[in-house]
């Protein structure tokens, strides 16, 4: 109904309108309605409907609208409207009228569906009457008629839902949006007050001004509900009277009723707009309902509703929910909760409510009130907390009574006149009044204007009258209850309730939505414990540090603009930080002044205030009074504009006033937060009943005796003694930080104290003038603030040093100066640093005071920094920490004993990333420590922190002096840079501040002083490392290791050749296995690979997964699988860890070995006795290494001429074995911490695990990363002087035996160290060659003469020296480590004294062939038969104790782990005379030659595999050995006959080396071998980084092809020098493919013999170089069986491991997978050429278009009559719509459509021949005659025979007519087609061309279909038919059952070979024929094992 008279307001509708009031009302007050009733209405409304529905219809007719004319006074009032326009009678035709609203037209459709909704719910009700009781009828007539009201809201459905459920029972309780429902009934008076606010704001009119003040005069109250229940009938009818008033208004009758009343606008009562009363009727109801309970006193859902005064109830309504049940229990926690937040946090939303109301929209002098009330209430809050509580309630009421004021006035002087009332009563004019802010706004502004004040007012009123007592509750500090609780629990109600509904659900508990609540109750539980911890936590971080957060913003606000007013926060907080005493009173007078400033600036945006009224204006002086420029003046403060004198005290005029004024309110909101921390903490400790902690830290558990307990215990004791400890440190960095930041004259005296504390060195000295340095600080920063605010500018005064005076300071000068000035102001920001300086020095001097007390000290212990640390000490309080046992040991590890390396780096890095002269002295001091620093660790304490402080005073020097040289820098850069350039890059002079630099080029990055402060911070780190109780602990393990080199040293006399062992390659295993492989594998125990450590996780995880997978859901499986990938990647990082630990066992178990002994040493553990623990230290490292007990009488045979010395030797070697043993089985003495330490080590997790074994790999082969890094660094750099080191390496250090000695690795270092001062040097810019102009131009030149040597000047000039200086030292410190270095020095004297031997002693030592001792292999278990060296000696002796006389008699020795080679007494000779000029060259080839002990190795074949590696390298890279190659491909190159002669000569020489190395291997020629290596590696290098970038004239380091082939070059001879140090084997038996028989040997096998000519090239170069008596036929037959038997022995390995049962048919997935592979295969052969040729013309092809078309036309044999060319501007392709035309043209003839599909429009051009001829017409006139008189002869038509055109587009062979006409005037032709209309001077001919194949794939298609069937598919048929055919003739030597005894057989032919025994190899060989000739012998000897 009411939708109906919305629509369209009349007398009709009025109707509906008041019906629908009246039933609204009805159901309001409660009044039932009876069936009868009910259907009387609804067929009232029905037929009142009809009627009016009728009355329109009619009207719609001529004659109605005749009798009463639309714009008549009925026709209006009764809303009757003319639709459709009269028309004639004779038409039929409807006219609507479109002149009227949309209302007109949507009226009638609303009235039907009104009609129709009434109709249907009387047809349901008398459905539903036969079927239900009354109370449901009673119900469902109820609904029913709510759901007909059109406008129903949430609240009416809400409560529908009530009634409905309240009849039928208690089914509906349960649903918690029926309690939210019946919730917001039971407020409905909040939301009555609240529309009623809403209504009057959003219609502005005197009418709705009473809802306003009716709302407020409510709001007001105590007793708020009670009195609005009670006016609720009288709010209700005045809503309605306004509603029906405004509705009468609304009709059609604007005429008849009245606009005005005397002078008052009707308009102004509101009479024009339509209200909702809803909220009226729903609190009309509740009224009502509460009437009615209270009278009848019964026990229902709403028994808690309160009236009266009572504010408990009152506050509990607001949130919480009255039913029963569990839900209500619930609701009420949940309801509790959120009363206590709005009790806690409301008042924030007020204060952000303050600041919104003061600074939306424009600024006035009432929004200014807000902000003073708000500042008083925040100052009254910080400086008098107890007043403010006080006050807290008359505030609130105030705030309340003066919103109200504001809103009723701003309200009612939009009234018309109302301006002019408020101007006579108050005597202000209208722009007076507009800056109260009383002023006339547009509608929407006049909204906001009122909406914001309104919501103000509402949040004010809740804030007192709901949450103003909880709130004074929870911030009584005085009444503090202390908490009997749960520890973490906010609310014990809240805990009550919990329990409470517990108890309930433990009935429940089955129920489901009972679970999930228990278990929401335990989540939230925990939750609020977190929380509870959380927030403890941060708030006493707060605590401890508010205090200097808030000074750092304020003076950081205070900064961001200097003036007058911001100088008296500067001046109390500089004096607060230090004098602690102070900050309170700081805090509440920064609070007071901030308010004052806020204010202030306000008070200035008003429009009162008028700036130009009092500016003034300054003259500008004349040029001769001042220095200033006069672009200057332009910029100058003075001269620029007005000056307004406020600014100076720091208020100005600005567009935004929230934007101007936020960085003081945000000071002022972190004032108050600081007292609310304070305040907050004093009332926690007192609900936890107890005081604070005694010393300011955050974990009040923590202290010094808790340190060393783990990481977490670390990082909590460093989280609150950090400063404590380290805070003078962070005072020195802040120093440095403030002269970085600033680089001017100012902080030269922060330097000048830096120095003057430095010096001191003590602690105990700087405290004693640290309260001096603090109001040094103080006085210092005040003085900076008072230059940057300066002399107030409206004085007009310049400063002095601006005069015309005889000495001109510039303003560069004046900047570097920091004097105050109008111009270059001086920047205010950079005195943050002065002022965090301030607050850590203030900060230091407290620790200072507090490390005297007791408390402090037991608390965070004790603050010495004594030189020795252990004065006075009886032992050391520091736990060891060197064998960790914990990741803090780890971590303590890393630092005390690595950091020093690290800082060292640091020191390199900061020297080298500037190129000054500073940088050179940190280079210098960086090498000192490196070269000398170990052992200055070790050195006393004294000394060592002597040398460390002049490295850092090096560096504060280098700090103060780049500070004072910034004034040429930045101050005198012009006249610096036209004469003393050199000076600027000498010293790196860059100022900080840009655009100075034009003619000196250096870049940016080298300046400023950030690399110098990091490096101070790392030094006073590693000084405070070196002064700390943990650093003794390093120092004793140096200590000890020394001890045990000088150990190792003294106990070297014969058992020397044990601990000669390298150990580095012990990866290379030898190819010369003799034994049967079968036997070899049985011996040997298996190692666990990573891949059965994967198999053997996975097994046991199947179980598991097919467990998970029963549910066969597609979601378990995937995360089945995903658990099976990460089990499977699990298990690889174990089994890759695994291999890793295997390589390096042997180093560990030594270095672990060696850690347990000096453990032993540093805590002089004895074990069985001295002499023993002697011998053990002794002898320790050098069994353990060898790991086996060796014979020692041989060794008393060579060092020892006398028995008795022998005897002696051998018992005190006995002794050292026994001790060793002891050691080695009694490892595990019961020392606690290395039993700790090693069950730490075995629990880590993989990551470390994995981490560790890659370090061990690395530090066991730590030598080849120093070889790889050089080889890098050449790599990178490529010049002559990194060309050395490398060269070095590969001539030296690899060729040494056994190891590189010491001198080669301090020649590395230094050499090292030598060419980065070198590069260094020339790295300064002054030098000529470094201009930009000279790189420039020499950019890409490979022998620019710096760029050859490397000393170019480049950016990254240097890296990889540091990368490669640091793994020296690295593998330094381990040979130090593990002893190596002093063994080494000690064989050096041995071999001295060896080589200074008599020829007495020789002769009578030595009467047959000198004997060499040689030592075993380097493996680190016992060798295996196969990796014995043996000579092949028929009579082999193992008797290991007989005599040297034996050994001599027998001529050799063999035995398995000592061999004996001749030695030419000749050589002795030569070598002798030489010795003396040649005794250190000759000595080592000697050594290489001839070494004392040589594990015979073989690496040909890795050799070999590099050499392949370089050879690809080069034929696919060729490009890069070419000049000019680089874009042409290796095809076309060969095809042009054009081959790179580079390409070419290194093409040949990788060739020729290959052939030369085979050569040498088979010799076994050790000598040439050497030879080679030295020549190869001279010329590599010569011609790869010389000639060659000659040649291609591109540097080797732009050539990556080239650096690739140089890195696999440099492994080659690695691997070369490492069979040059072990010697070649005895014997090589077969190819290296052929030691195992599985399928990757079997396949790499077939690939090398499919090589073409490899194994030819093999075998004759094996037979060429190889003692035999075989021809060459004979061997390639051996060759041949050898290579066959290890084919068939593969199959049969095969069939052993995966064995076919008899009987069983072949598996489907075998002969499909196999069988269709080769048929598919077969297939594809056969149809390939069809299949190719068909592909490249249509698919790969690519199109041919024509270039050129000549068109010629002659008649005969005469000259042409017509010549033209045309080329590819007039060749124009074919576009689709062309196509598609033609397409179309020749739709209807099949054949030339089959013709011209088979071309897309691609292949298709036009050609445009123009039509005249390009040519005249040569012919003679005899011709010319001859040609008429045929041309007259002739009658039919002539075709040109030249032309082909497509007959198949012509339909009986009809083709178009050409016209040919002759010009006689110049004699040429034209020619055009026959009838042509248009373009007749062109002749088009459409022209269709072939694809053809692309050029890739030419060489293959030109052969064409019949070609590829004859090349390629009969040549691949050919080849497969050898693969099934005549298989029955190869039977009997391929279908062997066991090939054991022959394989025996061919390798007892290469062994005899390699004896020399040939005649053996004669016989064997006939043996072998034989076998093969015999089939019987054959089959006897290929018979199984076990039938035998």
């Amino acid at each position: 109904g009411k939708r109906t008279r919305i629509t369209l307001p009349s007398a009709f509708s009025a109707f509906y309108f008041l019906l629908f009031i009246g039933v609204c009302t009805w159901w309001a007050c409660h009044f039932p309605i009876s069936h009868l009733g009910f259907n009387a209405l609804c067929v009232m409304v029905a037929f009142f409907t009809g009627g009016h529905l009728v009355c329109l219809y009619l009207y719609q007719s001529s004659f109605a609208q005749d009798m009463f004319s639309p714009a008549g006074l009925w026709a209006r009032l009764f809303g009757l409207k003319a639709i459709i326009k009269p028309g004639n009678c004779s038409s039929f035709d409807i006219n609507l009228n479109t002149q009227h609203d949309w209302p007109v037209y949507v009226n009638p459709g609303i009235l039907f569906l009104l009609y129709i909704s009434v109709t249907i719910v009387l047809k349901i009700s008398s459905y539903s009457l036969g079927r239900t009781d009354k109370g449901t009828l009673h119900c469902a007539f109820t609904l029913i008629e709510d759901d007909s009201l059109p406008l129903i809201c949430v609240y009416i459905s809400e409560l529908v839902m009530f009634v409905c459920a309240g009849l039928s029972g208690e089914a509906a309780a349960d649903n918690p949006l029926r309690l939210v429902g019946r919730m917001i009934l039971h407020q409905s008076y909040i939301c009555a007050l609240i529309a009623m606010m809403v209504w009057s704001i959003t219609y502005h009119s005197w009418l709705t001004f009473v809802l306003l003040l009716w709302s407020c005069v409510i709001w007001m109250l105590r007793a708020r509900q009670r009195f609005a229940t009670l006016c609720s009938p009288f709010i209700l009818l005045y809503g309605l009277a306004l509603c029906c008033l405004q509705y009468v208004w609304a009709m059609d009758l604007e005429t008849e009723l009245p606009q005005h009343i005397g002078t008052m606008s009707l308009r102004q009562l509101g009479l024009d707009r339509l209200l909702f009363t809803l909220t009226f009727w729903l609190l009309l109801r509740q009224s009502v309902k509460d009437m009615f309970s209270r009278k009848k006193r019964i026990t229902a859902p709403l028994q808690e509703v309160t009236t009266g005064g009572e504010r408990e109830h009152q506050e509990r309504q607001f949130c919480l929910l009255f039913v029963t049940g569990r839900n209500e229990s619930i609701l009420k926690v949940f309801g509790g909760l959120v009363m206590s937040l709005y009790a806690k946090y409301w008042i924030y939303v007020c204060g952000g409510m303050f600041i919104m109301v003061s600074f939306a929209g424009k600024l006035v002098a009432y929004k200014i009130v807000y902000m003073l009330l708000f500042l008083l209430c925040l100052c009254l809050y910080q400086v008098y907390y107890s007043l403010w509580r006080r006050l807290l309630k008359a505030f609130w009421w105030l705030v309340v009574a003066y919103t109200m004021v504001v809103l009723i006035a701003i309200y009612t002087f939009q009234f018309e006149d109302f301006p002019g009332y408020w101007g006579n009563f108050t005597g202000f004019t209208e722009q007076q009044l507009a800056d109260m802010g009383l002023e006339t706004f547009k509608l929407s502004e006049l909204f906001t204007s009122i909406v914001i004040p309104g919501f103000f007012l509402l949040a004010c009123i809740l804030q007192l009258h709901y949450f103003h007592k909880p709130f004074m509750r929870i911030t009584d500090l005085e009444n503090d209850t202390p908490i009997h609780r749960k520890k973490g629990i906010e609310n014990p109600d809240l805990v009550q309730s919990t329990e409470e509904v517990r108890s309930e659900e433990e009935d429940l508990i089955t129920d489901k939505w009972g679970l999930v609540m228990d278990r929401l109750m335990v989540l939230s539980s925990k939750f609020s414990d977190t929380l509870t911890h959380v927030q403890s936590f941060i708030w006493r971080v707060l605590e401890l540090h508010i205090v200097k957060i808030v000074a750092y913003f304020v003076v950081w606000v205070a900064l961001l603009e200097p003036s007058a007013m911001n100088l008296v926060l500067v001046l109390l907080w500089s004096f607060a930080m230090p004098y602690g005493r102070f900050r309170a009173m700081a805090s509440c007078l920064s609070t007071i002044w901030v308010c004052v400033i806020i204010v202030c600036k306000m008070l200035y945006q008003l429009s009162v205030v008028n700036p130009a009224e009092y500016s003034n204006n300054c003259t500008v002086p004349m040029v001769n009074e001042t220095s200033l420029q006069p672009d200057e003046m332009l910029n100058s403060t003075l001269y620029k504009a007005p000056v307004d004198p406020a600014n100076w005290f720091g208020v100005r005029k600005d567009a935004t006033i929230l934007g101007y004024t936020k960085d003081h309110l945000l000071v002022l909101m972190l004032l108050v937060f600081e007292a609310t921390v304070y305040r907050h903490q004093i009332h926690h400790y007192r609900q936890q009943q107890r005081s604070p902690p005694p010393i300011p830290i955050i974990f009040p558990q923590t202290t010094r005796d808790t340190l060393d307990k783990g990481l977490l215990h670390c990082i909590k004791y460093l989280v609150d003694y950090s400063f404590y400890k380290f805070g003078l440190e962070i005072c020195f960095l802040m120093t440095v930080n403030v002269i970085g930041q600033r680089m001017n004259f100012l902080v030269i005296i922060h330097g000048c104290w830096l120095v003057a504390m430095m010096v001191q060195r003590r602690r105990a000295a700087i405290a004693k003038i640290w309260s001096k340095y603090c109001l040094f600080l103080v006085v210092f920063m005040i003085y900076q603030y008072v230059l940057c605010v300066g002399i107030p500018p409206a004085l007009c005064i310049d400063y002095p040093w601006r005069w015309r005076t005889s000495v001109t300071i510039h303003s560069a000068l004046v900047k570097w100066i920091y004097l105050p000035d109008f111009y270059t102001i001086p920047n205010s920001r950079n005195l943050i640093s002065d002022f965090l300086l301030l607050i850590c020095a203030s900060q230091q001097w407290a620790v200072f005071e507090n490390e005297k007390k007791e408390e402090w000290m037991v608390m965070g212990g004790e603050n010495k920094d004594k030189p020795d640390p252990m004065e006075d000490m009886p032992f050391n309080p520091a736990p060891n920490f060197i064998n960790c046992r914990s990741y803090l040991d780890m971590a303590k590890v890393l630092v005390f004993r690595y950091m020093y390396w690290f800082v060292l780096s640091v020191v390199f890095v900061t020297g080298a990333t500037r190129i000054s002269v500073f940088g050179l002295g940190y280079l210098m001091a960086c090498f000192f420590f490196l070269l000398f620093g170990t052992r200055l660790l070790i050195k006393p304490s004294r000394t060592r922190l002597v040398l460390w402080d002049c490295l850092i005073m090096y560096n504060v020097a280098v700090i103060i002096s780049k500070n004072i040289l910034s004034i040429l820098a930045c101050v005198f850069v012009l006249k610096m840079q036209k004469n003393f350039c050199w000076v600027i890059q000498l010293f790196s002079l860059v100022c900080t501040v840009k655009g100075y630099y034009d003619q000196c080029s250096l870049p940016v990055e080298e300046a400023g002083i950030i690399w110098d402060s990091i490096c101070f911070f790392f030094l006073l780190l590693q000084r405070r490392v070196f002064l700390s109780f943990y650093f003794l602990h390093v120092s004793a393990d140096l200590q000890a290791s020394a001890r045990q080199a000088s150990r190792a040293v003294g106990a070297d006399i014969s058992c020397l050749p044990f601990m000669l062992h390298s150990g580095e390659y012990y990866l290379f295993e030898s190819d010369s296995g003799e034994e049967d492989e079968s036997f070899q594998e049985e011996q040997k125990p298996r190692q666990q690979t990573a891949f059965q450590v994967t198999c053997f996780v996975l097994m046991h995880h199947s179980d598991f997964t097919a467990s998970q997978a029963t549910g066969s859901d597609i979601v378990q499986r995937i995360l089945d699988i995903l658990k099976f990938l990460w089990v499977l990647f699990l298990a690889m990082v174990d089994g890759f860890t695994i291999w890793l630990n295997m390589l390096t066992k042997q180093y560990v178990d030594t270095s672990t070995l060696l850690s347990e002994e000096r453990y032993l040493f540093i805590h002089n553990i004895s074990q069985v006795g001295i002499s023993l623990k002697q011998t053990l230290s002794n002898v320790s490292l050098a069994f353990f290494v060898e790991k086996d007990f060796r014979p020692l009488i041989f060794q008393c045979g060579i060092s020892s001429r006398r028995p008795t010395e022998c005897l002696f030797l051998f018992v005190l070697q006995f002794v050292q074995f026994c001790s060793f043993l002891c050691m080695l089985y009694c490892r595990t003495f019961s020392v606690e911490e290395l039993i700790q330490s090693r069950e730490f080590y075995s629990s880590q997790n993989r990551l470390l695990k994995l981490l560790f074994a890659l370090y061990n790999v690395l530090a066991a082969h730590s030598e080849l990363v120093c070889y790889f890094i050089i080889m890098l660094n050449n790599l990178v750099t490529a010049s002559v002087i990194s060309l050395v080191l490398p060269i070095l390496v590969f001539l030296w250090a690899m060729l040494s035996v056994p190891r590189p000695s010491k001198r080669f690795w301090m020649t590395a270092i230094i050499y090292t160290e030598v060419m980065v001062v070198v590069k260094y040097l020339f790295q300064f810019g002054f030098f000529p060659w470094n201009t930009e102009y000279k790189l420039k131009l020499n950019e890409d030149k490979p022998f620019f003469p710096p760029r050859i040597l490397g000393l170019e000047k480049t950016d990254n000039y240097i890296r990889y020296d540091l990368l490669q200086l640091l793994v020296l030292f690295f593998h330094r410190s381990l040979l130090q480590k593990s002893n190596l270095s002093s063994m080494e020095k000690n064989k050096n004297e041995r071999d001295e004294k060896v080589f200074q031997l008599s020829d007495e002693e020789e002769s009578r030592a030595q009467p047959e062939p000198d004997t060499e001792v040689l030592s075993m292999t380097p493996s680190t278990e016992t060798p295996t038969d196969a990796e014995i060296q043996t000579d092949p000696e028929p009579n082999i002796q193992t008797n290991t104790t007989e005599t040297l006389d034996t050994v001599k008699a027998d001529g050799k020795k063999k035995s398995r782990f000592l061999r004996f080679r001749k030695k030419k007494q000749s050589e002795k000779g030569l070598l002798k005379k030489k010795k003396r000029l040649f005794t250190p060259t000759c000595g080592f080839f000697q050594n290489i030659l001839h070494a004392e002990y040589r594990a015979a190795t073989d690496v040909y074949a890795l050799m070999f595999l590099t050499d392949v590696v370089e050879f690809i390298i080069i034929v696919f890279g060729f490009w890069a050995f070419g000049k000019h190659s680089a874009a042409t491909d290796i095809a076309s190159s060969l095809s042009e006959d054009q081959v790179p002669e580079a390409f070419l000569v290194m093409l040949l020489i990788q060739f020729s080396t290959m052939i030369i190395d085979r050569a040498l291997y088979l010799r076994k020629s050790m000598l040439g071998k050497l030879i080679f290596q030295i020549i190869l590696v001279f010329g590599i290098h010569l011609w790869m980084f010389f000639i060659l970038p000659a040649v291609t004239e591109r540097m080797f380091n732009h050539n990556s092809v080239a650096q690739l082939w140089y890195f696999f070059k440099c492994i080659y001879f690695t691997l070369s020098a490492y069979q040059i140090r072990c010697g070649y084997p005895t014997r090589i038996l077969g190819n290296f493919l052929t030691k195992k028989f599985n399928h990757l040997n079997l396949f790499l096998f077939q690939g090398f013999r499919l090589v073409p000519f490899l194994v030819e090239l093999r075998a004759v170069m094996d037979w060429v170089w190889t003692d035999t008596t075989l021809s060459l036929s004979d061997w390639m037959c051996v060759e041949d069986i050898y290579a066959n038997i290890f084919i068939i022995k593969c199959s049969r390995e095969t069939e052993k491991k995966y064995p076919q049962p008899r009987g069983q048919k072949k598996k489907r997935i075998v002969k499909y997978g196999m069988g269709g592979l080769i048929i598919l295969f077969l297939i594809c052969i056969i149809w390939f050429p069809l299949l190719f040729i068909s592909l490249v013309k249509s698919v790969v092809g690519v199109v041919n278009h024509p270039v050129d078309v000549t068109v010629t036309v002659r008649l005969g044999g005469y000259e042409p009559l017509f010549t033209m060319s045309v080329q590819q501007q007039s060749i124009q392709p074919f576009t689709e719509q062309d196509y598609n035309h033609l397409a179309k043209l020749f739709g209807e003839n099949a054949v030339a459509m089959q013709f011209i599909t088979l071309y897309s429009y691609e292949d298709i051009v036009t050609a445009n021949i123009e039509g005249s001829s390009g040519s005249v017409w040569r012919i003679s006139p005899p011709s010319r005659q001859e040609l008429i008189k045929e041309l007259l002869g002739s009658t039919g038509d002539m075709t040109l025979p030249e032309a082909k055109p497509v007959s198949r587009l012509y339909k009986g062979k009809q083709h178009s007519n050409i016209v040919l006409v002759f010009y006689s005037a110049q004699e040429w032709w034209d020619i055009s087609i026959a009838g042509c209309r248009e373009s007749c001077g062109v002749l088009p001919m459409v022209i269709f061309n072939d694809k053809v194949s692309p050029p890739s794939l030419g060489f293959l298609a030109g052969y064409g279909i019949m070609g590829l069937y004859v090349s390629v598919v009969l040549v691949i048929g050919k080849f497969v038919r050898g693969f099934f055919s005549e298989i029955s003739h190869s039977i009997m030597f391929e279908e062997l059952p066991c090939v054991d005894r022959i394989l025996k057989l061919c390798l007892d032919i290469f062994l005899v070979r390699e004896t020399g025994e040939l005649e053996l190899e004669e016989e064997l060989y006939s043996k072998l024929i034989f076998l093969y000739r015999s089939p019987e012998t054959m089959i006897k000897w290929t018979r199984e094992k076990n039938e035998e």
